[in-house]
């Protein structure tokens, strides 16, 4: 193998090690299912390119039938796996098509015509209509982060190379077995696709990094009972919301937690406690807008952020909310459980920060306690 050819393998080299990496990020969080198809898809590059240039006769049947088929189905995982990193719907049955016509094309091409010129220009510009109609289906996470800004960057330089650098550099030459590795097409293919491929893993990385910086965020936030914010992503978005907001519109807040908790924990067993503490974050996320907060503040205490909501609105709730506690059931509750909170509910001022607004929310919440539990105290109005 002279040096031209040997340079050639650095493109199968670089799909092969990121498909390694791929297969890094799938084997510590098997859920990553975008990571497995990525690394399927950078495995069958590697295969599909050294078939083509160092296996098969360059002109044969099987070269022109077997690497194309190789490389439809590297760029459907591709495809498939940016799909499912951004939640988007494939357009399956237009690759598909695009996919099998390319194989048979080749197959038709190599046939037909001498040289390999026509079977290159014509291979390359269906593989990059299948880019082109993924690109378009993507098209709107182009600016929605700057991930998915790579990731489309990254298919526009696969697509120029498919649908124009090839053309240009083939065109008006003809390209054989023996002058292959001699030709403009091979030494500008070699660097074009030495970038693609190194643009479109480190954007397909990036994607499997911030996806994973996004699991554990989430993680972070998330209580892992009820589903609820934590208290630290509560606190985090309510106090901006009440710095920011005009007064114009009313806003409250409520604060409750279940009576004599820790005697469910003794009777029961901490096992019952969860199942409480998770049936009552399913409670509150039934019961409340998507514009309202809610957290879960440390054991058996929950807060409500109300956005738009009045005193007399948050104590409606406060008291609906109440009443379905008192007879909430689940199948992993003892027969004969019951469950009842108090609730302290505060409206906020014209200019009230979180931090002003919540131990006033809290003093209620301990009158409502004192005064025998299972019930609603309000504030004052401010």
């Amino acid at each position: 193998m002279d040096q031209a050819a040997a340079i050639g393998l650095t493109v199968p080299s670089i799909a092969g090690g990121m498909c390694a990496i791929f297969l890094c990020f799938w084997h510590y969080n098997r859920q990553d299912k975008a990571a497995l198809v990525f690394a399927l898809a950078f495995t069958m590059c590697a295969v599909g390119f050294s078939l083509n240039h160092f296996v098969l006769p360059k002109e044969s049947l099987a070269n022109a039938i077997i690497h194309n088929g190789c490389y439809v189905v590297g760029l459907w995982f591709l495809m498939d796996g940016i799909h499912r990193a951004f939640d988007r719907k494939m357009p399956r049955a237009t690759i598909m098509t695009l996919g099998i016509t390319s194989v048979v094309a080749a197959g038709i091409v190599n046939t037909v015509f001498d040289g390999l010129s026509v079977r290159i220009v014509t291979t390359n510009f269906i593989h990059g209509a299948m880019m082109i109609a993924s690109a378009w289906a993507l098209r709107s996470i182009w600016q929605k982060s700057w991930t998915g800004t790579a990731v489309m960057s990254a298919m526009a330089l696969c697509i120029l190379n498919l649908v124009i650098v090839s053309p240009l550099t083939v065109f008006g030459r003809t390209i054989t077995d023996e002058t292959f590795f001699q030709s403009a097409y091979w030494q500008i293919i070699n660097l074009i696709s030495i970038l693609s491929v190194l643009a479109m893993g480190g954007a397909l990385i990036s994607v499997c990094v911030m996806q994973r910086l996004e699991a554990l965020r989430d993680d972070a936030e998330t209580d892992f009972l009820t589903g609820l914010k934590s208290r630290r992503a509560f606190e985090q978005a309510a106090r901006p919301y009440c710095e920011a907001r005009s007064g114009e519109y009313a806003a409250s807040v409520l604060v409750f937690d279940l009576d004599h908790f820790k005697s469910v924990n003794d009777r029961h067993g901490h096992a019952t406690g969860d199942a409480v503490i998770r049936a009552v974050g399913h409670l509150i996320r039934r019961q409340t807008r998507t514009s309202d907060m809610a957290g879960r503040m440390g054991g058996e205490e929950f807060c409500l952020l109300l956005p738009g909501t009045g005193l007399e609105g948050a104590q409606t709730l406060a008291e609906r909310l109440r009443k379905r506690i008192k007879i909430l059931t689940d199948p992993d509750f003892p027969e004969g459980l019951q469950i009842t909170a108090s609730f302290g509910v505060a409206e906020l001022g014209h200019k009230m920060l979180f931090e002003e607004v919540y131990p006033i929310a809290d003093a209620a919440l301990y009158a409502a306690k004192s005064r025998g539990r299972d019930q609603v105290a309000c504030a004052e109005r401010p």
